[in-house]
This record gives C-alpha cells, structure tokens and sequence, in this order.
C-alpha cells in the first residue's frame, strides 16, 4: 500500500471497541447481550483462570477459556495462531453467539487475553463486539454485582466470515514491515531484551508501545484518547500517516495497542506469529536496547 494512500487521522465517528463499567451495568440480563469472562494468565504457566470464574463474576457472564477457543491446538500458546475457519466456528457455535448478538468480553490482566479475543472475533466476521474498560478489577472496585450463577449456554449459529485486513501473517510482514509503522506492544523489558541472550528484543524497526503505558496500571481503565493521541505523537513518528502493523511477543499484548488505535478512530493490522516466531529463524535478525 502506497503512503498517499494511507490516512490515520483520528475518526471520532467510530464507535469505540471499549464499553464502561456502568454502560455494562445497565445491560444487564439482555437477550441479544453475550458477555464472556477471559481471565488467565501468562508469564511461566499460561492458562485460563476458570477457578476464579466459579469464584464469583459479572452477572450473565459465561467462561471463555483463552486457550481452546478462536486458537490453535496442540501448539504451545506463544507459537499458536488464530484459529481455523472451522475451529471459529465451533467456538461461536460452543459460546452460544449469533449472528445479532451484542458481545462483551473481559479479563483481569491489562485486558490483553480480552483483547486477542476481540480481534480473533472481528478477523471471523463478527463486529459488535466491546471490552470492558478497566475489566473485573475496576468493575470490583466499583462495588458492581457479582454473581457465582453459571448461566445455561444454547448452541451458536453465527458464520464466520474471514476479515483478511486484520491479520498480517509472516509471509505479509516480510514484505510490508519496511513500509509500515510497527508497534511492540511488549513491556519495556520484553522489548529491550536481554544482553546474556541474543534472541531476546525485538524486531528491528519495530517501536516500542508498551501497553502498560496505555492503561492506568491503579485503575485497570485506558488512558483517555487525548493522552493516547499525545503519547503516540511524541514517541511514534508518522503513526498518522503509515500502515500499523501492531505486534508484541505472541499476539496478545499487541492486541492492546490495537484497542488504544481503535478508540481514537484508527484501523490496524495484527501480525499474529510476532516476536515468539520471527526469533525462531536464527536468520532473521534481532534488535536490543538495553
């Protein structure tokens, strides 16, 4: 894609991928309205975190577990991609969505496993879909109910329909990175790597864009869209003008960088191997900044 033809400028047309705790609150108990609890973990173990689930959530909620639904199986979380057309079917069909179905998703972890599932839905064709601002630890300390009620969950029948624009594959990224603004959505540590391995950093070229700088680590809640707006300019050149290709270790904290973008009104792709993958080749080089 040529740069004239790119254009970034913020669109507050778009209505934004975030929904607050009390727009949620007041949707409770709604047919039409799905709301799924994506809890878990990363770091050493990554998992789902059903148990906190049974232990109480947002009322309505049903659990969607990160590492069976919209991911490939068999395959070690960090190396697993987007799922099948199929296995995106089963799992709209297992989650009981439908083609009409306003759809909310929530975790408690930076909303990154929220995240990867809101962009995994969209890549299979499904768009009214929105991710708790601030997610069960802000609903928390709002003092908003909880439940221990595990709803009854009636077989989906939305089709999904692949939205190829959303996800870069690596094959893509080799050809696009050198003319597009790539963003780490990695902490500073993962981005800077390490000096004792030099497999660890990032992808040369890549910006830092870490999403612990985009939400507010006390509140859980997203910067608001000016100071989004502020931060990028002053630390990710031509981001208004250039393709965003966002990126992070495994495609999940990249997918918080993609919310940030879409609540200011701009479009970006997911390179969805990132850096788990890209270090895999021995050949394709890798930056530091210790």
């Amino acid at each position: 894609m040529k740069q004239e033809q790119i254009n970034n400028t913020r669109d507050d047309r778009v209505e934004s991928p975030l929904i607050s705790a009390k727009e949620l609150n007041e949707v409770l108990g709604k047919s039409n309205v799905k709301i799924f609890d994506v809890r878990g973990t990363w770091g050493t173990n990554p998992r789902s975190l059903r148990n906190d689930y049974f232990l109480g959530h947002i009322p309505g909620a049903v659990f969607l577990d990160w590492t069976k639904e919209f991911i490939e199986q068999d395959i070690v979380p960090n190396l697993a991609q987007v799922s099948s057309f199929e296995e995106a079917k089963q799992s709209f069909k297992n989650l009981g969505i439908n083609k009409g179905d306003v759809v909310i998703l929530y975790d408690e972890d930076h909303h990154m496993f929220a995240g990867r599932i809101w962009w995994a839905m969209r890549y299979w064709g499904f768009e009214d879909i929105r991710v708790l601002n601030g997610g069960f630890k802000y609903w928390k300390s709002q003092d908003l109910p909880i439940s221990q009620e595990i709803p009854e969950v009636t077989l989906g029948t939305f089709e999904p329909i692949c939205q190829e624009y959303l996800r870069v594959s690596l094959a893509g990224f080799l050809i696009e990175k050198n003319k597009a603004c790539v963003l780490d959505g990695r902490g500073s540590v993962g981005y800077n790597g390490k000096p004792e391995d030099p497999r660890t950093g990032h992808i040369p070229g890549a910006i830092s864009a870490a999403y612990n700088t985009i939400v507010d680590k006390k509140t859980g809640l997203f910067q608001e869209k000016e100071k989004i707006i502020t931060l990028f300019d002053s630390t990710i050149p031509n981001w208004r003008t250039t393709k965003i290709i966002s990126s992070c270790g495994a495609g999940y904290s990249g997918t918080v960088v993609m919310l940030a973008l879409s609540s200011i009104g701009i479009q970006s792709s997911l390179f969805d191997e990132s850096f788990s993958v890209w270090k895999q080749d021995p050949s394709r080089p890798v930056e530091q900044s210790y």
